[in-house]
C-alpha cells in the first residue's frame, strides 16, 4: 500500500456530498443508454456476499474489484456498513467484456462510472443497480368493511373525471387556524371546486371541494436551498380538500395505532441515516403497508434536459403487500421507537420486476415537512379521536336561547336580551342542529359575525393568525381550552378526595391556590390538564359588572353572550369529569363524549326543547348572585348536581356496553343513551338556563343596570360592534389557572 496516496473516505460523505456529484455528472449519467432513473443512498450488497470479518473493505480494494453478477433490488440489501452512494438503476446490465469499439459492443462512452471524482478532490461512489420498470396492477376499490362512525386518514377519496372514477387515500387533516382539510394528492384533487367523496357507513358520501391549495412540483433548489439540484424538479402533488362538516372525521389513521408530533425534516437531518428506516402507512387500495426507505431524492423522469425527483423512495417489506394505485396521498409514518410519526405523503409509485410475474411496488413519496410548510397549514392531531373540551352547537344555542326568553325577572334586561336573541344565539323556532351547523359555517368562513353562545368554540379556538379573534398558540392548543371544563372527580393521592367533594363541604376551597395544589398532587402540572370552567365565569361576570357600571351596554351585552357557552358546559357531566371520554384501559370504550354530548343532542333536540318549555314552568330559581366568587360557587353546585344526574362512570359504562366500536355514534348508541339519561340530560340543561339568567341579572344589578341606561338603548345592538369586542384578545382575556387569579376582583 502506498503510504503517500490519497485516501477517500466514503463514510464522510453527507446528502450534499452525493447531490452535488449527482449535479456535476447530471449529463454524463443522463445521456447513457440504460440509465432509468438515479437516487443518492447507501451502496447495496449482494445478499450472497460474505460479511466483512475486521475492518471495513478498502476504498482501493473496493475501485479494483471487477464487476460480478448483475445486482438488483431483491438481490442486494443495504448492511450496517454501507457507505454513501449515488444509486443509478438501470435497464440493462451489461458486463465489462461486453464493452468495446466493434459494432457487436457496448461502446465505452455509456459505461456507468464506479466513482464520481469532484473538482475539490471529494470522491462519491456509484451503486449500479439492475431493475426492470413495469406497469402497476390496476386494482378497483377493495372490498373492506369502512367504519360506519368516522372519516379519516386510509380512507379512500372518490374524484370522478370525465366519467372515469379515480381512487387516492385520506393522508391526514390539516388546518390553517380557520378550516380544515383532508390532505391527498393533488392529481385526484382536481381543481378548485371539484367534488370529491368517501365511503361512510358504507355508502359514497360527498366530503368537500377541492381547495385552491394545491402543489404540484417546484425547483429543487427553491425547496431545499442548501442543496445542489440545477435544473431538477422536486415533485409534491399535495391537494386540499375542504370538508363540508367536521362531524364526520377523525385525526386517526384507519388501521395504525394513534400517531405522534410530525418527524420534522430539513436539510440538517436528511441524511442517510434515513435509509433502511422503517416506516407504516394505511393505503385505500393496499391496506395496511410496511416499508423501509430505499432511496432519497429519486429521479423518475428526465426530459428535455430537465429531471423529475421525489424526495422518498420507499420499498414494501418482502411478504407484505406493496403499494397500488388508490394509494397516492397516504402519509408514511416512521417507526420511532415505540411511536409512529408522519414523515411523507406518497403521490405515486414506481414497479419493478424482481424475477417472473413477480413485481414490486415501490412509493413515491414527498416530505410531508415540505409539504406542510409549502401549504401554510399544520397537522391536526386528536381530533375526534378522545375527549374534546366542547360540547355540540345545539346545546349551547339552546341554553342561551332559552335563557332569553324564560330566565330573567329584570324588566329592563329581559327587554335587552329579547330585543338580541338573535345575537346571542338563534331564534328557538330556528333551533335544529341543521339550520345551526348551516348558518354558522356558512357565517365563519365569510368572517361575518356568529352568534355569541359559541363564539368560544367557533372563533377563539383558532389560531390568530389564521381567524380574526382567535386565540390559539396551536391547533387545539392553548389558555382558552382549560376554561372550557374543570376535571374535579378525579381522587386525589392519599385521602382519595375529589376537588367537587372538597368545594361541596367548604366553598373556602373555591380557591386558584387549591385548585393548583389539587392538580399538582395528581400530576396534573401542563395548563390544558388544569381546567378552570367557575373562575372562567367569575372572570365573566366581574367583566359584565364593570360594563354596565361604565355604561358600556355592547360590552355588558357580548360578554353576556359569550359566558353562556361556559355555563352550558358546566351542565354537561364529561367537562367536569376524568372519565371525559370514557373509562381508560380494558373493557372501556372511546368515543363516549361525542356520542352523548353532540348526536344524542342533535338526534333528540324536538324533545329536548319540548321538555324544557313544560320544565321550566316549574322548580325555583337560584339565588341572587353578589359577586364573581358567588358565581363560580354556583357552577361548582351545577356540576355536582349535573354529575348525580347523570353520572360520568354510569353514561361511561352505558356507552361501552352498547358502542360496537371506539366512537361509535350510531342511532341504536345514542338511543340507548338517551333511554336512559334523557331525563338527568334535561333537568341540567333546565338547571344551566336558570342559572345562566340569574349570572346575567346579578352582575347586571350589580352595576346597576336597571337604572344606568335608558330604555331607548335597550334594541337590538350592532352586531359590528359585537363582533370587534369578541375579536380584541384583550377583551376578558383567556386565561390558565396559573394566571386567572390575576384577573380576579375578590382575589382567591
Amino acid at each position: 500500500m502506498d503510504v503517500l496516496s490519497g485516501e477517500h473516505n466514503f463514510a464522510s460523505l453527507g446528502v450534499r456530498d452525493l447531490l452535488e456529484a449527482r449535479d456535476q455528472y447530471h449529463w454524463q449519467l443522463l445521456n447513457k443508454r440504460n440509465v432509468v432513473g438515479t437516487a443518492v443512498g447507501l451502496y447495496r450488497i449482494r445478499k450472497t456476499d460474505p460479511w466483512p470479518s475486521g475492518h471495513r473493505p478498502a476504498t482501493l480494494a473496493f475501485a479494483a474489484r471487477p464487476v460480478r453478477s448483475e445486482r438488483t433490488l431483491d438481490n442486494s440489501e443495504v448492511r450496517d456498513y454501507s457507505w454513501p452512494c449515488v444509486l443509478v438503476f438501470v435497464d440493462t446490465w451489461v458486463d465489462a467484456d461486453e464493452f468495446g469499439a466493434s459494432a457487436d459492443q457496448v461502446p465505452f462512452d455509456d459505461i456507468v462510472p464506479r466513482i464520481l471524482f469532484m473538482a475539490d478532490g471529494r470522491a462519491v461512489p456509484v451503486c449500479v443497480v439492475k431493475v426492470d420498470p413495469a406497469a402497476p396492477t390496476e386494482t378497483l376499490l377493495p372490498e373492506r368493511s369502512w367504519p360506519a362512525g368516522r372519516i379519516g386518514g386510509g380512507f379512500p377519496l372518490i374524484s370522478t373525471v370525465q366519467g372515469e372514477e379515480n381512487l387516492a387515500s385520506v393522508g391526514a387533516l390539516v388546518t390553517d387556524g380557520h378550516t380544515v382539510y383532508a390532505l391527498t394528492s393533488r392529481h385526484v384533487a382536481g381543481p378548485r371546486g371539484h367534488e370529491v367523496s368517501s365511503i361512510l357507513a358504507g355508502r359514497p358520501v360527498k366530503v368537500g371541494a377541492s381547495s385552491a391549495l394545491q402543489l404540484s412540483r417546484r425547483p429543487f433548489s427553491d425547496v431545499y436551498t442548501g442543496f445542489s439540484g440545477l435544473r431538477t424538479f422536486l415533485t409534491l402533488d399535495a391537494g386540499l380538500i375542504e370538508l363540508d362538516t367536521l362531524r364526520d372525521w377523525t385525526s386517526q389513521t384507519y388501521g395504525l395505532p394513534r400517531t405522534g408530533e410530525l418527524a420534522d425534516l430539513n436539510e440538517q437531518n436528511v441524511t442517510t441515516r434515513l435509509i433502511g428506516a422503517e416506516v407504516r402507512a394505511f393505503g385505500a387500495a393496499s391496506g395496511s403497508l410496511r416499508g423501509t426507505i430505499a432511496a432519497l431524492f429519486y429521479r423518475y423522469r428526465s426530459i428535455g434536459g430537465y429531471d423529475d425527483v421525489t424526495d422518498f423512495l420507499i420499498a414494501p417489506d418482502p411478504g407484505t403487500p406493496s403499494s397500488r394505485p388508490g394509494d397516492s396521498g397516504t402519509v408514511w409514518h416512521l417507526v420511532y421507537g415505540d411511536r409512529l410519526r408522519p414523515i411523507a405523503l406518497q403521490w405515486g409509485g414506481q414497479t419493478f420486476l424482481a424475477g417472473v410475474d413477480q413485481k414490486w411496488n415501490f412509493a413515491l413519496a414527498a416530505s410531508l415537512s415540505t409539504v406542510l410548510r409549502m401549504l401554510d397549514v399544520e397537522l391536526v392531531v386528536e381530533y375526534n379521536t378522545g375527549a374534546q373540551p366542547y360540547w355540540g352547537k345545539t346545546g349551547h344555542y339552546t341554553i342561551a336561547a332559552l335563557a332569553t326568553t324564560s330566565a330573567i325577572r329584570s324588566r329592563n334586561l329581559a327587554t335587552l336580551m329579547a330585543a338580541n336573541t338573535d345575537r346571542i344565539s338563534f331564534a328557538v323556532e330556528r333551533l335544529d342542529h341543521t339550520t345551526i351547523n348551516d348558518d354558522t359555517v356558512a357565517e365563519k368562513k365569510a368572517g361575518a359575525f356568529l352568534p355569541l353562545a359559541d363564539v368560544a368554540d367557533l372563533i377563539w379556538k383558532n389560531l390568530p393568525a389564521k381567524v380574526k379573534g382567535g386565540r390559539d398558540i396551536r391547533f387545539n392548543v392553548g389558555p382558552e381550552h382549560p376554561c372550557h371544563y374543570a376535571d374535579i372527580d378525579e381522587p386525589r393521592p392519599g385521602d382519595g378526595k375529589t376537588l367537587r367533594q372538597l368545594c361541596m363541604a367548604d366553598t373556602g376551597n373555591v380557591a386558584v391556590p387549591v385548585w393548583q395544589d389539587y392538580y399538582t398532587s395528581l400530576g396534573h402540572t401542563a395548563s390544558a390538564d388544569r381546567g378552570l370552567l367557575p373562575f372562567r365565569v367569575w372572570q365573566f361576570f366581574d367583566a359584565m359588572a364593570a360594563a354596565v357600571s361604565a355604561k358600556q351596554l355592547d360590552a355588558y351585552l357580548a360578554a353576556a353572550g359569550l359566558v353562556a357557552h361556559y355555563v352550558g358546559d358546566a351542565s354537561q357531566p364529561l367537562h367536569g369529569s376524568y372519565l371525559s371520554d370514557g373509562i381508560p384501559g380494558a373493557g372501556g370504550r372511546k368515543g363516549v363524549h361525542s356520542a352523548y354530548e353532540s348526536t344524542m343532542i342533535d338526534r333528540h333536540e324536538q324533545e329536548i326543547l319540548a321538555s324544557l318549555d313544560q320544565a321550566l314552568t316549574k322548580g325555583r330559581r337560584p339565588a341572587r348572585l353578589h359577586s364573581g366568587r358567588e358565581a363560580a360557587i354556583a357552577v361548582i353546585r351545577l356540576m355536582d348536581s349535573t354529575a348525580k344526574n347523570v353520572p360520568p362512570k354510569d353514561l361511561a359504562d352505558a356507552y361501552a356496553a352498547v358502542a360496537q366500536k371506539d366512537d361509535d355514534t350510531s342511532v341504536a348508541v345514542t338511543d340507548a343513551l338517551w333511554s336512559r339519561f334523557g331525563p338527568g340530560t334535561v333537568a341540567n340543561l333546565v338547571a344551566s338556563i336558570r342559572l345562566l339568567g340569574v349570572v346575567w341579572e346579578s352582575a347586571w344589578l350589580a352595576g346597576g343596570g336597571e337604572t344606568a341606561f335608558d330604555p331607548a338603548d335597550l334594541v337590538a345592538r350592532p352586531t359590528d360592534v359585537l363582533q370587534q369586542l369578541y375579536q380584541d384578545p384583550t377583551f376578558v382575556p383567556s386565561l390558565d389557572l396559573d394566571h386567572v387569579g390575576t384577573v380576579l376582583t375578590t382575589g382567591s
